[in-house]
């Protein structure tokens, strides 16, 4: 998939409030008992966190997160609808 392809998607964080599909933070992908938690990085604007099950959190760019979630998406995990 090429990068045009990728930036074109909108993804969660991509929603501000008063949208629609609006959700809160963090987002959370599910795959029978494992989950991914996503939340946005406030103290590095553009880089986000990315935490498998509750074990160590990792920093990604915006570019890198938009891989995975597309990569988690791809192996089956669902996201977790909460709205406020």
């Amino acid at each position: 998939m090429s990068l045009k392809n990728q930036t074109n998607k909108i993804y969660p964080w991509d929603y501000q409030i008063g949208d629609d599909n609006y959700q809160l933070e963090p987002w959370i992908l599910e795959k029978g008992k494992e989950y991914v938690s996503i939340m946005k990085n406030i103290d590095n604007k553009g880089f986000f966190y990315l935490q498998k099950n509750g074990e160590k959190r990792l920093s990604l760019k915006a570019l890198q997160i938009k891989s995975t979630y597309k990569q988690l998406m791809n192996f089956g995990y669902k996201l977790r609808i909460t709205k406020f």
